[in-house]
């Protein structure tokens, strides 16, 4: 599988990543440890994960206890920020996280974190003091890299000045919600995160399994499905997706597939792969199959005709204010 750096200072790591959300839900111990492998064995190094997500970390520890040299091989990332079972005052302040870290450590069972990203922002604590955290945490030797995740992209770029100024460690990494049905980030996230040197990691490359091709317009989805599932408030429910604009997409995503012998879920996970500054899509899966199909896009490059249909179908709706204007006015010239 290809190897990419992670923004401009931060580890190499492979095209596609691995997400351990379902890990201790919906996936057991057995086929977690099965997916890890199918994973490990396609090239793949980035594996990510989280505090919240439930048993996730004890499990891929099972899963590194049980694999020689599977630790060496694995770029290893988690996050911190959310409330957990026996740890009050959920925060950014560096006295929680320094004890969502060190459960962290405990859980995985390793003596350090290649990529600890912050899980989201917190209002209520001063960045400066965050950013003393990071800086703590990487000349401990605890972590080896820092990042965060869902922040918008003035207080990403804040942070990142932060650091800088204090002499801390880089941002190298900002996992984004990111894919053919949700670009909104390329207005600001995106481009803060590559003025600053970072690279995006991409959560829901596939649409919460929308651009897989399994839902059908006009015919609710499987009461066994993501979607099904979903309350309206959510992203991915059938209230908020069934819409012409994203039947469109989904469509356009169908026939390409057809097209160049790929299936649906291939054909997002490529097109996310090569957008300007991203580094990885991350791939979860609830099976090896559904993880099988993901990895098939390791290695493929879409035409860049085809990847130029896709830009266009789903070029997301522009706010009214200021980007139009920014975009009209950047041209004029004395």
């Amino acid at each position: 599988m290809e190897q990419r750096q992670l923004g401009r200072s931060g580890p190499v790591v492979s095209r596609l990543a691995f997400g351990a959300m379902m890990f201790g839900g919906v996936t057991d111990e057995k086929v977690a440890r099965l997916m890890l492998d199918a994973f490990v064995d396609a090239g793949g190094t980035l594996v990510d994960t989280a505090d919240l997500y439930g048993t996730s970390e004890s499990m891929i520890a099972g899963w590194l206890r049980a694999r020689p040299g599977a630790r060496e091989r694995v770029v290893l990332a988690t996050k911190g920020r959310f409330a957990m079972e026996g740890q009050p005052g959920a925060s950014l302040a560096p006295a929680y996280l320094r004890t969502a870290l060190d459960a962290s450590l405990d859980r995985l069972g390793v003596d350090h974190i290649d990529l600890y990203q912050l899980h989201g922002p917190d209002a209520d604590t001063p960045l400066e003091d965050t950013a003393a955290f990071l800086a703590e945490a990487v000349a401990s030797g605890n972590v080896g890299y820092v990042g965060v995740s869902n922040f918008p992209g003035w207080l990403f770029t804040k942070l990142s000045r932060l650091l800088a100024e204090n002499g801390g460690p880089p941002l190298v990494a900002h996992q984004v919600q990111y894919s053919l049905l949700a670009r909104a980030v390329e207005w600001e996230v995106v481009p803060a995160t590559v003025d600053a040197g970072a690279g995006s990691l991409l959560w829901g490359p596939l649409g919460q399994g929308w651009l897989t091709g399994k839902y059908r317009r006009d015919e609710p989805p499987a009461p066994d499905t993501r979607v099904a599932g979903a309350d309206d408030e959510h992203l991915e429910s059938w209230h908020r997706r069934d819409t012409d604009r994203i039947w469109a997409i989904v469509d356009q995503v169908v026939k390409v597939a057809a097209d160049l012998g790929l299936t649906p879920g291939q054909v997002a996970v490529a097109w996310a792969a090569d957008r300007p500054g991203v580094t990885a899509p991350i791939v979860g899966a609830r099976n090896v199959e559904q993880l099988t199909d993901s990895l098939g896009a390791a290695d493929v490059h879409l035409p860049a005709e085809v990847s130029a249909a896709l830009d266009e179908i789903s070029s997301p709706p522009a706010p009214q204010y200021p980007y139009p204007w920014v975009e009209e006015i950047s041209h004029w010239h004395d």
